[in-house]
């Protein structure tokens, strides 16, 4: 089995209309594999050695109204593989479950803050993870924006041991996919997906965003 080294941040706008899963990874079109979302329903990051299933099958144990625990305990008890996987649900309620088995590669980790969850594995240094969680908390503006900021603040605090080949992100709010985008194989992912984003945004280069540094990692946002 190929290691597929990966971190992830899922979470929800502050005004609770919004949920959305952004990802980059060391292998290529992670975007196929780990991000899945269903509008009115929540967000689902699979990955390590990955089971699409998580995903797939998370999904609709969450529309059937089991809790993100209830789906995640069923979606374990039937995976004799468990523990080489990483897995985070979180539904449009802001309810939260991870999951990262004991033989997933190191360095591995997940912080679970009131509105995100971040994952990684395979990771330089659990800074990642610490980096991403801050960022997101500490940048404002657009909410698909912050979660790209995160994922920079990921990157640019170690990131996958291999370096970056693709990354994805994906939002919904109740009722329809608001955004999907990918970049599938690139030696800077997280900045084409970020550049495509502004493009999508019509962000100009007079707004001027506020800077914030968390360690090594700048997280910018609009006021």
């Amino acid at each position: 089995m190929v290691k597929h080294g990966t971190f992830s941040i899922l979470a929800i706008s502050k005004d609770g209309r919004s949920m959305g899963v952004a990802v980059a990874s060391g292998s290529t079109a992670v975007g196929l594999r780990v991000p899945h979302a269903t509008p009115g329903v929540g967000v689902i990051a699979t990955q390590a050695y990955t089971n699409v299933a998580y995903g797939t099958e998370g999904l609709k144990l969450l529309a059937s109204g089991l809790t993100p625990d209830q789906a995640l305990k069923r979606l374990l008890a039937e995976d004799p593989q468990r523990e080489i996987r990483q897995v985070a649900i979180m539904d449009f309620a802001g309810r939260k479950a991870v999951f990262t088995g004991a033989k997933t590669p190191r360095e591995r980790g997940e912080i679970v803050g009131e509105d995100y969850v971040v994952i990684g594995n395979f990771l330089r240094s659990v800074k990642v993870l610490e980096n991403m969680a801050e960022c997101f908390k500490k940048t404002h503006g657009t909410f698909a924006l912050r979660l790209l900021e995160a994922l920079k603040a990921g990157s640019e605090s170690g990131g996958d041991k291999r370096g970056e080949k693709s990354a994805a992100l994906t939002v919904v709010n109740r009722t329809r996919i608001l955004l999907s985008l990918r970049v599938d194989e690139s030696s800077n992912p997280i900045q084409e997906l970020m550049d495509a984003l502004r493009k999508h945004l019509n962000i100009t280069r007079n707004e001027k965003p506020t800077l914030y540094k968390t360690g090594k990692a700048n997280c910018i946002g609009k006021p």
